[in-house]
């Protein structure tokens, strides 16, 4: 396994993707996982990829890429938005890059779109499943990410779609904002695992329910090393692309409205999750964890290098315990 960053993280500094990797190879890491074709080559120019792509390889680094959106129901065009899409998948594969990451939400569509969220799921299956002709000529695979939705509904998408054009990429930390217990989720999903966010988080009770913080890797409550150690068994040469911020996100878990997009949930797994729950709360309570909203009010930027670092350490620690380094 290779640790490398998602470019999300370094969002405040408005860096070229060049810069990024830069960025990133000073400071050990393996990777970059970037946004969208806009990002790296606004006219799809192949050549541009390309010279990306040589550049990260003489770094000795990866580089993994997103088609954007995968809900026809979230687009404005269902026809413009294959078209693109095709274009990209296409374009990327020529620059050598075949797992790419996609999303089929945003926000919190999950539980607000006035069109049902299994209506959501099945179309986002339905489209991935109409890229079928180009992804299998290209070689390429679309990895969902759980973003405001479940590893439940990415793995439902990832079947129905076919787990040959259609795979996950795996939020570590997102899990934890439909009260999913991170390790039971990542099992979940492992077998279809192809790329990662690496991200932790605290989860507390707050007004309305349970709110998580966002946290650097080894900072939260996540295990990540029972997680790692599960996707290793299945792909011990997995990316570990930390994707790090501020921000917190509240869930109303103790309304009725709340569960009904969440039947897959069992009371047991929500029981793991209440007991994370608590053990955050007794950790604020005794000082072990910093106080919520002082610690959210200091700017990220002042604390991006040390969580960037620390997390680093954290997942090479952890990488070296289960003897997955990637030997570069």
């Amino acid at each position: 396994m290779r640790i490398g960053i998602d470019s999300f993280t370094l969002r405040e500094l408005n860096l070229d993707p060049y810069q990024c990797l830069d960025y990133a190879n000073k400071r050990g890491l393996e990777g970059v996982q970037f946004g969208g074709m806009d990002g790296l080559s606004s006219k799809r120019d192949v050549g541009e990829l390309l010279n990306l792509r040589n550049y990260a390889d003489s770094l000795g680094m990866y580089i993994n890429v997103s088609v954007g959106v995968c809900n026809p129901l979230l687009q404005q065009s269902e026809d413009e938005a294959r078209t693109a899409m095709i274009l990209d998948i296409q374009a990327f594969a020529k620059a050598g890059w075949h797992e790419l990451a996609g999303i089929i939400s945003r926000s919190d569509e999950r539980y607000k779109h006035p069109v049902p969220w299994n209506t959501h799921l099945s179309k986002s299956a339905d489209f991935v499943r109409s890229l079928r002709p180009v992804l299998e000529a290209c070689g390429s695979r679309i990895n969902l990410e759980n973003h405001g939705d479940s590893t439940f509904d990415i793995l439902h998408v990832v079947e129905a779609a076919g787990s040959d054009i259609c795979g996950v990429n795996l939020d570590t930390g997102n899990t934890l904002v439909n009260a999913e217990d991170p390790v039971l989720a990542a099992r979940r999903v492992a077998p279809y695992t192809h790329l990662t966010h690496i991200k932790d988080g605290i989860v507390f009770f707050s007004a309305n329910g349970v709110s998580r913080q966002g946290k650097a890797p080894g900072q939260g409550i996540v295990d990540l090393a029972s997680i790692i150690a599960i996707l290793g068994e299945y792909n011990p040469d997995l990316p570990l692309s930390i994707e790090d911020h501020k921000w917190i996100f509240e869930f109303p878990v103790f309304e009725q409205e709340w569960f009904t997009p969440n039947q897959n949930l069992t009371p047991y797994e929500f029981g793991q999750f209440i007991k994370l729950v608590k053990a955050v709360e007794q950790k604020l309570a005794s000082g072990e964890l910093p106080a919520v909203d002082a610690y959210e009010a200091i700017p990220y930027l002042a604390q991006m290098e040390e969580r960037i670092a620390s997390g680093a350490e954290c997942l090479r620690g952890i990488l070296e315990k289960l003897n997955l380094q990637s030997g570069k």
